[in-house]
C-alpha cells in the first residue's frame, strides 16, 4: 500500500537516503497531506543523511520548515504577550500540546506547526484571566449565545480568544477533557505532578502528558489529529523511556489514576503496529487496564486502524470511519439527553444556513 512508505520512513528514518525519485515524489505527497514534511528534515539529520537527500527533496522539506518556524515564532511571542499581560494577576498557567513541547525542547516539536497556544489555568482563575485578556485586546469570535453556553458550561475550556492584532488563537483551558464527558480527568492530581519551567509557568509531568496527547487524539471528534499526534505519541514515549526507566511502569499506572485508560489503549496498540513502537511488556499488558467489551474493542481497532492508516490525498480519506468516531465522540462528550438537544439545535442551525444560502457551521 502507497501509504506503507510513509510509514516506513518514519520507522526507519535512514532509509531516506536509497529512495528512487518516484518514491521520492510519493513521500514528499504523503508527507505533506498528513502534515508530517518538515519532520523528515531533523529525522534525515539525526542519522547523518540529509546532505545525502536529493536537492528537490531538501527544497520541499526546507519549505515546510520555514511554514513550521514561522508559526512556532508566533506562539512563542504570543505567549510572551499573554504572559506578560497575566503577570500582575500572579497565576500560574501550564502549558498544554505543541506549545509545551517546544518550551521543553521535546522531539514532537522539530518540524512540528502549531496553529494556537494551549493554556491550562486553576477554573477559580478563569474569570480573572479572561477579563484581563479582553481588556487587552483579544476577543471572543463566538458571538452566537448557544455556542458560547455550550463552551462555558460543557466544555473544558472558555471560548477561544483571538487578538486583533496578531491574529493568534490562544486556547484557556480549566481541564484537558469536557465536563460533561464520561472521561473525568482528576485536574488537581495534574497540577501536583507538574513541573515548573520559569515562575508561575509549568508543562505537564512527563506521563501526563503523553496521556493528555492520547486523551486528545482518541477522545475527540474523528481522531482528527491524525497520523501526526500518534506520531507526537511514539516520540514522547521514545524520549521519555529513555531518560527515566521507571516511565513504562509509571505510565499504564498513571492512565489509570486520571481516568484515562481506555484511550491509552487505543493508542498503544495504533502506535506499535503502525509504528513499531518499542512499548515495554508493561505497556503491552492488557491486564494493566481497563479494557472495553470485546465487540466494542474490535470495532475500535478497526476505526482507529482505518483512520489513522496513511493515504495518498488522491485516495481520499476514511470518511465512513470518521463519520462513526464523530457519532462516537459526541456520545462520550454528553448525556443522552443534553446531546439530543445538542444535536438537534445543530441540525436547525444547519438547515437554516441553507435556506438562508449560506454556510453551515
Amino acid at each position: 500500500m502507497e501509504g506503507d512508505l510513509l510509514l516506513h520512513v518514519l520507522k526507519a528514518p535512514g532509509e531516506m537516503a536509497g529512495l528512487s525519485e518516484e518514491e521520492w515524489d510519493r513521500l514528499l505527497r504523503l508527507a505533506r497531506t498528513h502534515r508530517l514534511l518538515a519532520r523528515l528534515e531533523p529525522l534525515a539529520r539525526d542519522q547523518g543523511i540529509w546532505q545525502e537527500l536529493p536537492e528537490r527533496a531538501r527544497d520541499n522539506i526546507r519549505g515546510a520548515q520555514a511554514w513550521v518556524d514561522h508559526f512556532q515564532l508566533r506562539i512563542r511571542r504570543e505567549l510572551m504577550e499573554v504572559r506578560k499581560v497575566l503577570r500582575h494577576l500572579g497565576v500560574p498557567l501550564l502549558l498544554l500540546k505543541g506549545a509545551a513541547y517546544m518550551a521543553e525542547g521535546l522531539p514532537p516539536a522539530r518540524g512540528r506547526s502549531l496553529s494556537d497556544l494551549d493554556l491550562l489555568v486553576r477554573r477559580q482563575d478563569l474569570p480573572r484571566v479572561e477579563r484581563a485578556l479582553l481588556d487587552a485586546g483579544w476577543k471572543s469570535e463566538i458571538e452566537d449565545d448557544y455556542d458560547q453556553r455550550y463552551y462555558r458550561e460543557w466544555m473544558h475550556e472558555i471560548p477561544p480568544l483571538v487578538h486583533l492584532l496578531r491574529g493568534v488563537e490562544v486556547d484557556i483551558h480549566h481541564n484537558l477533557l469536557p465536563r460533561t464527558g464520561r472521561y473525568q480527568v482528576p485536574i488537581e492530581k495534574l497540577w501536583e505532578a507538574a513541573r515548573p519551567l520559569e515562575a508561575n509557568l509549568s508543562v505537564l509531568a512527563p506521563a501526563d502528558m503523553l496521556l493528555h496527547s492520547a486523551a486528545h487524539l482518541v477522545v475527540s471528534d474523528e481522531l482528527r489529529g491524525g497520523l501526526r499526534d500518534l506520531f507526537d505519541i511514539h516520540q514522547l514515549y521514545i524520549h521519555f523511556s529513555a531518560g527515566d526507566a521507571r516511565f513504562p511502569r509509571e505510565l499504564p499506572r498513571r492512565a489509570r489514576e486520571l481516568g484515562l485508560s481506555r484511550p491509552l489503549w487505543y493508542v498503544v496498540q495504533a502506535a506499535h503496529r503502525l509504528f513499531d513502537t518499542p512499548f515495554s511488556p508493561e505497556v503491552l499488558d492488557p491486564a494493566g487496564y481497563e479494557l472495553p467489551g470485546p465487540v466494542t474493542g474490535r470495532v475500535m481497532r478497526y476505526l482507529v486502524r482505518e483512520t489513522l492508516r496513511p493515504r495518498a490525498p488522491e485516495a481520499g480519506d476514511a470518511a465512513f470511519q470518521r463519520w462513526l468516531l464523530y457519532l462516537r465522540s459526541h456520545w462520550i462528550r454528553m448525556p443522552p439527553g443534553l446531546l439530543a438537544m445538542h444535536l438537534a439545535r445543530k441540525s436547525i442551525r444547519r438547515l437554516g444556513g441553507r435556506s438562508a444560502g449560506v454556510a453551515g457551521e
